[in-house]
């Protein structure tokens, strides 16, 4: 069995990630959790782990930073970056560190099993002697993810659209806006965050009304309307399809969680 760290700071997170990701059926195992990044640093010294799991933004070390810390002491563990915020800095430093792969949050259970059956075949490539490793990984060459393409008007695109997810927005006319050819630019969210543009949106409404459910008490009709549904009964329908739960019946748990 793989053995696999996670970290993140917010307990909430933690729980998610361990509950979406099949790792028994994967070969994986989690020897621990954690929401202190130097605790897990501590970790990853002692223990050593095949796979290290963990946020960004978190307080005293972040990710890169565990990254960083964790390969100037030889540590060969995959890393595997699972963030909420798509920002090319962050993304373009993890790649250039050898981070496994750069996720976005909310995670979903297909692109969690994808991402452990990637892991699994890796790993174990990287145990094999090194001509047959080579012959193993010859054919996954074709169709392996190209690194995101970083181009500058793009992540002006990218920034604009992280701050304006809650308009009426249309790829279409942002690629205009920012002289990227649309094709192009539909190709660029493809490789650079996994997911189409709509996806990309609905994701960013998604993370901040599951805050919002958390953190405030508007009413679900205000949360859907802040994040940018005119209609309720769609955003419940949305809502419900990425967490498995209605925005109240979401807000419940939480409530209960913390009690």
């Amino acid at each position: 069995m793989y053995r696999v760290l996670i970290v993140d700071d917010e307990p909430w997170v933690l729980k998610g990630i361990l509950n979406t990701f099949r790792w028994d059926d994967f070969g994986f195992v989690v020897i621990a959790d954690t929401t202190d990044p130097l605790l897990a640093y501590d970790t990853i010294l002692k223990q050593q782990p095949d796979v290290v799991m963990t946020d960004i933004r978190m307080p005293e070390l972040t990710g890169i930073d565990l990254m960083k810390l964790s390969r100037e002491q030889g540590i060969k563990a995959e890393f595997i970056i699972i963030s909420g915020a798509a920002d090319f800095h962050y993304a373009q430093e993890s790649i250039r560190l050898g981070c496994f792969d750069y996720m976005l949050k909310p995670l979903q259970f297909d692109a969690a099993d994808a991402l452990l059956e990637r892991l699994s075949h890796h790993l174990e490539s990287m145990h094999l002697p090194k001509e047959v490793a080579a012959r193993e990984l010859e054919p996954k060459a074709e169709n392996a993810a190209p690194s995101p393409l970083i181009n500058e008007n793009f992540k002006q695109l990218l920034d604009y659209v992280n701050h304006h997810y809650e308009d009426e927005l249309y790829l279409k006319e942002l690629s205009h806006k920012f002289y990227i050819n649309y094709t192009y630019c539909c190709d660029l969210f493809q490789k650079a965050t996994k997911s189409t543009f709509n996806e990309f949106v609905t994701r960013l409404r998604m993370n901040k009304a599951e805050q919002m459910l958390k953190e405030s008490h508007l009413s679900v009709h205000e949360v859907a309307r802040t994040v940018g549904y005119k209609d309720c009964n769609y955003f419940n329908k949305v809502f419900k399809k990425w967490f498995g739960m209605t925005p109240t019946g979401y807000r419940k748990s939480q409530q209960v969680d913390q009690a």
